[in-house]
């Protein structure tokens, strides 16, 4: 469940965020919103253009650049809209190699994954989302299109925001539906991947400095699961091993519930802590605990430190090896168990007449920027870098227009 945002911490329509299913680079997704999140909120966004450039270095041999592009256009009290564009582009070390596949079927005479050219991972995404204010509640609909060299994914979500006793509470739900197309340059064939969301949350008022979240999703994914690049060592003895490709079930059931509370300190300050746990129909269960200390020095200076511990079990299909071939394998990372770090510090600077540094004079400008570091200790060695620890560091750079 997505923090509460700075500064609306003590608002009745304060952001929930539905989580969306992430199967292709979770951990970006995560940190980036590569898929266009679901927002409730019972005010129209006003006119605004946000462009921000986010990048992300790993010791597993990834490096991401992430430019994205925001116009949002209030038509009315009533109805406003929004569109954006975003790309990645993705070197990955583990993209590069050539990795020998024993009785392959479906292989191409291409033996390497990866781009044509460098970058390995190049995708475009295009993005709508239609506010519509009906008697007191909001109705969102937004779609997404994502296109690069070997995936394509259409995304339709719709959502439903209404507020009931003289706005101190609001319930929100959505749905959203996902049809993803998998075609690795390695293999010849095509393959669809299939995602059904439900989403229903809760935002109640208690005090006039304390607001609680909580919310709950279901999502059913079917299809494809892996990326097809990945590759399953079966060990025969100490000299000799067989390279199958990784097998996981066609299924997957997803199911997660939160809870978040925002407590404002000061006028200037606010403390935000929560709790979600998961589970899944592949007996990975989760917790995550988040916390954040949210502060406006000024009119035009505000910072959030932002800290999230998680830890989970494996699937119960992964094994650190296999010494025989299994109905199901994988040496996916994210399936196996252990836990993970996080820490960002978030800055925002508005501009005022006067500027000086780090300042600016124009009033309708706002810079964003943030800083983070990601730490995730595996139970086994990954299957490319060997590392049992990935160390991951997360720069953002924004600049906000408000019309």
């Amino acid at each position: 469940m997505k923090e509460l945002k700075a500064g609306t911490a003590l608002k009745a329509g304060a952001a929930v965020v539905v989580k969306l299913p992430v199967l292709k680079y979770p951990l970006l997704v995560y940190f980036f919103i590569i898929l266009c999140p679901v927002l409730f909120s019972q005010d129209i966004p006003e006119d605004e253009l946000d462009a921000r450039i986010n990048s992300y270095f790993d010791n597993f041999g990834v490096a991401v650049i992430y430019p994205q592009v925001t116009f949002t256009k209030k038509l009315s009290d009533n109805t406003g809209f929004s569109l954006r564009y975003l790309s990645d582009v993705i070197s990955s070390a583990s993209m590069k190699s050539y990795f020998k596949v024993d009785g392959i079927t479906s292989a191409t005479t291409r033996n390497e994954g990866g781009a044509d050219d460098t970058p390995d991972e190049w995708r475009h995404e295009l993005g709508g989302v239609f506010n519509q204010k009906v008697f007191s509640g909001l109705f969102t609909l937004s779609g997404t299109y994502s296109t690069e060299h070997d995936y394509s994914s259409k995304t339709i979500s719709a959502s439903v925001s209404y507020p009931f006793a003289k706005k101190n509470t609001i319930l929100q739900t959505s749905i959203l539906f996902s049809f993803d197309n998998v075609f690795p340059q390695t293999r010849t064939w095509t393959k669809e991947r299939n995602t059904r969301s439900l989403n229903i949350g809760l935002t109640q008022i208690l005090a006039k400095n304390v607001i609680v979240q909580i919310d709950a999703s279901y999502i059913d994914v079917s299809g494809y699961m892996l990326d097809g690049y990945q590759v399953v060592r079966i060990i025969n003895n100490s000299t000799s091993y067989q390279t199958l490709e990784p097998v996981e079930p066609d299924k997957r059931i997803r199911r997660a519930a939160g809870i978040r509370a925002n407590f404002g300190i000061t006028k200037s300050a606010s403390l935000q802590i929560g709790y979600r746990y998961y589970s899944d129909s592949w007996e990975i269960r989760s917790h995550t605990f988040t916390g954040s200390f949210s502060n406006n020095f000024s009119k035009w200076f505000s910072a959030t430190i932002d800290l999230r511990h998680y830890f989970q079990s494996k699937a119960f299909f992964f094994k650190p090896e296999y010494k025989t071939v299994e109905q199901y394998m994988s040496v996916d990372s994210k399936l196996n168990s252990g836990y993970s770090d996080q820490v960002m510090l978030i800055m925002v600077f508005k501009g005022r007449k006067g500027g000086g540094f780090p300042y600016f004079s124009n009033e309708k400008l706002s810079l964003t920027g943030s800083a983070g570091m990601y730490i995730r200790q595996n139970d086994s060695p990954d299957w490319f870098s060997h590392y049992n620890t990935l160390y991951a560091y997360l720069l953002s750079l924004g600049i906000r227009y408000n019309f």
